[in-house]
């Protein structure tokens, strides 16, 4: 009888080891952390955009993780230096390969988006784009790539209904006989934005007055400048980088070029840095991006608690607002870690791409007044198309006296444009 029980004794606990073993096993396995590789240019010419974007990003990993994360689970990303596409694929694959990184976001600018994102598809890693705009991001036929910041083409119709809604109205020149010029960098995100004004021009019966690219590495603005003059544009829409931005807008005033209304598309003219290289002459610029804060009226209040949180933090680190791409970097990430994520059991490629393709969401879910619907292969206008976030809330904001305020459309301004028609250089 006792060697019976003793032996059940031994059996039960045996038993109850194993049991205390496999769940300590599945505790360990729950409080891993997430990892996720992050890709900015935090060296080279497109460092002032990569450091917005790595602060927006490591606020939203912060917010989640002091709630404790997913699941009992923290956000830990692995940062990679990204400064060029070549350097962008190399440390995508290092990333994936080395650090085992199933999960990549990124990458700030269009070249390096469609650099990070190639490498990533390759190695079957889901890829969150927070804010790369260039049309062909969803155009290769990849399976795990997700675009949610908006595509060029939104971009695009912003810059110019609003040039055409707004400021004639301002200008008191009737749509039809406002001179549009377009300027633009020929390089991916220049190109992208530059076909959709033509095409969105097109629609509405407008004849550019002038459309020409240019190298954004170029040194001298003179020729580009002087051929403005000659034009003489009342609206010039233009698409360049901070260092091409800053060289023409010193060209433009000292060859004395003077447009009535600017409209600087993302890059370079919504760098919060822009007003240190060019002083008092920024304001009454416009931007076509993402808004960087929008009415309240138009977020959900989940929406609006979290933009509340992330405002007051990015402006406690970095002493200034953020821009709209900053916004738009922490938005994306907030969708990932509260629409997709917590849904998630595995974490894979395949699961997490369902989980995106599933989600609904209206404009105002995000806290820059974002919603999230994927193409997949059944957007109209291009049946090819497939993870472009067709609910991504982009609009007009201005450089203005009191911070980058929206003001285009309705529903997303906080405030009125202000300096329409531009004051001659001598009162900037």
């Amino acid at each position: 009888m006792n060697v019976v029980l003793s032996r059940a004794a031994r059996m039960v606990r045996a038993l109850g080891m194993l049991a205390a073993l496999a769940l300590g096993s599945g505790l360990a396995l729950a409080q891993e952390p997430i990892r996720i590789g992050v890709f900015q240019p935090l060296t080279g010419p497109f460092t002032k955009n990569g450091v917005e974007h790595w602060e927006a990003m490591q606020i939203a990993r912060d917010m989640i993780n002091e709630r404790g994360g997913i699941n009992g689970r923290k956000i830990e990303y692995v940062l990679a230096d990204v400064p060029s596409p070549a350097a962008a694929i190399s440390e995508t694959e290092r990333v994936i390969t080395k650090e085992k990184v199933k999960i990549t976001t990124g990458s700030g600018l269009s070249p390096l988006a469609i650099a990070v994102s190639q490498a990533a598809e390759r190695h079957g890693a889901f890829h969150w784009e927070t804010v790369g705009a260039a049309e062909v991001i969803t155009r290769r036929g990849f399976k795990y790539t997700f675009q949610v910041g908006g595509a060029s083409r939104l971009y695009s119709q912003a810059a110019l209904d609003f040039a055409l809604d707004e400021l004639s109205r301002r200008l008191k020149i009737a749509p039809n006989d406002l001179r549009i010029a377009l300027l633009w960098e020929n390089r991916a995100l220049g190109k992208s934005v530059g076909d959709g004004i033509r095409i969105h021009a097109a629609d509405r019966g407008v004849k550019l007055v002038y459309d020409e690219g240019y190298d954004q590495f170029l040194t001298d603005m003179t020729p580009i400048v002087q051929k403005l003059k000659d034009v003489n544009p009342d609206v010039l829409i233009t698409i360049g980088y901070p260092n091409d931005v800053i060289l023409f807008q010193r060209k433009a005033k000292e060859l004395n070029f003077y447009v009535k209304a600017l409209i600087g598309v993302s890059g370079g003219y919504s760098n919060p840095e822009l007003r240190d290289s060019i002083g008092n002459s920024v304001y009454g610029l416009f931007v076509s991006e993402f808004p960087p804060r929008v009415n309240p009226k138009a977020l959900k209040p989940e929406a609006l608690e979290a933009a509340n949180e992330f405002f007051r933090r990015y402006e406690a680190k970095m002493k200034r607002p953020p821009a709209g791409h900053a916004s738009a970097s922490f938005s994306a990430l907030w969708g990932l870690y509260t629409e997709i994520f917590p849904k998630a059991k595995t974490f894979e490629p395949s699961e997490l791409r369902e989980i995106a393709l599933s989600l609904d969401l209206p404009m105002g879910s995000l806290p820059n007044g974002s919603g999230i619907k994927f193409t997949n292969h059944d957007w109209a206008p291009d049946k090819k198309d497939f993870g472009q976030n067709l609910r991504a809330a982009i609009g007009i904001w201005q450089w203005q006296k009191d911070g980058n305020n929206e003001v285009f459309p309705k529903e997303l301004a906080t405030h009125e444009p202000v300096l329409v028609p531009l004051p001659p250089w001598s009162q900037r």
